[in-house]
């Protein structure tokens, strides 16, 4: 295997991180947030390479406390040090000018405790030429369409209290699709720690297997409920709504969580459900830009009961609650449904006659207080009988609770837990996943 040799991100940026903590004058504190990338793009269509090619990107977000007002600014770092620190001393003198019209932050929290940490995870890459040759050779004459992106993804913070914090890692996913015309293809995201040819090859050679079903004429559905086989990737979905302020401490006391009757036990999941913020399993930075730690996992249910909820900084000043070191986002990055008993590959013959949906195309709340979901299926829904896929399906819209389906309605979970990558690519690429098994469904209502 060709290994992608990369830059040491950590010493690229180490003289920014040490300007930052020598900026401030008496009585400030300065803070700088550092995210940068060296990212190697491949995208294919039609089962050949259509572009390829490298970014590399780093930005640094500085600010300026002084007297409980804040100022911040956000610029481009190059990677020279002289260059970085000199515009780094700028843009404070410029904060400064700022912060003065400011109004005093009565949220204002940046933490007091000085953490020195450095976390570096290694991962085997390919280079760009082998992610060429493995996916195309794969692909064959299938009409394969996708992206690749690898490479060193890290984040910093630095502060004038001491704080000087890294983490740095060298994630990459393969989010493709094999096409069979028409609004029918097979959809596969594969994001493991690390890279291995033949496993992607056979992935690529199962998803060309499991479009020639698609070929089939279309079974067409009554509205109605029908038991579901939801695969990791759609399970992921539904599991990723919570996420909207689910756990948010904001949108809780605000009433405005679509869990607020899970925290109050007015509802329940079913208890095989055991769901977690696990940055540990996923590889992801525990601080945050204010500097605060964050636990390796948070446990946010326990067997279908409410069990913490993520409370950033400021709402732990706002609401007098106990923080638990969230961003100001207050999402799970790293959100990890425990796995259960069913084998994947048994899990046909479990559903026996119904539905197996492989994805959702989008979801949305239809009743946010009552926790209730609408969706439609895309890419290869097919329709199961008694354990064998007979027909793809035609695109369906559901209509359900997630307390149902993850209570009442909830036969089993899958054994195998897939990591479920974030690969939104439009700003930056994003340390964020989901880590889910499949969940064989008694009944999911489809309205249309």
């Amino acid at each position: 295997m060709s290994v992608r040799r990369h830059p040491d991100l950590a010493a690229r940026f180490a003289q920014a991180m040490l300007a930052v903590q020598q900026a401030a004058r008496a009585g400030e504190t300065t803070t700088g947030w550092i995210d940068a990338e060296v990212s190697d793009f491949v995208r294919f269509n039609r089962g050949r390479v259509r572009q390829a090619g490298t970014v590399e990107k780093a930005r640094i977000e500085l600010r300026l406390i002084h007297e409980g007002r804040q100022a911040s600014f956000v610029q481009t770092l190059s990677g020279t040090a002289v260059d970085d620190c000199a515009r780094i001393a700028a843009a404070f003198d410029e904060l400064r000018r700022i912060v003065g019209d400011s109004e005093p932050d009565p949220h204002l929290a940046v933490s007091d405790i000085a953490v020195c940490r450095s976390t570096r995870l290694s991962t085997r890459l390919p280079d760009a030429q082998e992610v060429c040759e493995v996916v195309c050779t794969a692909a064959g004459d299938a009409d394969l369409v996708g992206f690749y992106a690898g490479g060193p993804l890290a984040c910093g913070f630095a502060s004038s209290l001491g704080h000087s914090m890294w983490h740095e890692a060298r994630p990459w996913f393969l989010d493709y699709c094999i096409c069979s015309g028409g609004d029918k293809a097979v959809k596969v995201t594969l994001a493991e720690p690390d890279w291995r040819a033949e496993a992607v090859a056979a992935s690529i050679a199962r998803a060309r297997r499991e479009a020639a079903l698609l070929d089939r004429p279309p079974k067409i559905l009554a509205p109605g409920e029908y038991r579901a086989w939801l695969s990791p990737a759609a399970l992921a979905e539904l599991v990723g709504m919570m996420n909207w302020g689910g756990f948010s401490a904001s949108a809780l006391m605000s009433g405005q969580s679509p869990l607020a009757r899970l925290k109050s036990d007015a509802d329940r999941f079913s208890e095989r459900v055991h769901l977690s913020d696990d940055l540990a399993t996923g590889g992801l930075p525990r601080f945050q830009s204010d500097g605060f730690e964050r636990p390796g996992c948070l446990g946010l249910v326990d067997a279908g009961r409410f069990a913490a909820a993520l409370v950033s900084p400021r709402s732990a000043r706002e609401f007098a609650l106990q923080g638990t070191g969230a961003t100001s986002h207050e999402v799970a990055q790293a959100l990890s449904l425990a796995g259960g008993e069913l084998a994947d590959g048994d899990a046909m013959a479990a559903l026996g006659t119904g539905v197996a949906v492989s994805n959702f195309w989008y979801l949305n709340w239809s009743d946010r207080a009552a926790g209730r979901l609408t969706g439609m299926t895309r890419f290869a829904s097919l329709w199961v009988e008694n354990g064998e896929p007979v027909a793809p399906l035609s695109v369906m819209r559901f209509d359900d609770s997630l307390f149902r389906l993850l209570g009442s309605q909830l036969e089993a979970l899958g054994r195998q837990v897939h990591r479920i990558p974030d690969t939104q690519t439009y700003d930056n690429r994003s340390f964020g996943l989901t880590m889910s098994p499949g969940a064989l469904l008694a009944g999911l209502n489809f309205t249309l």
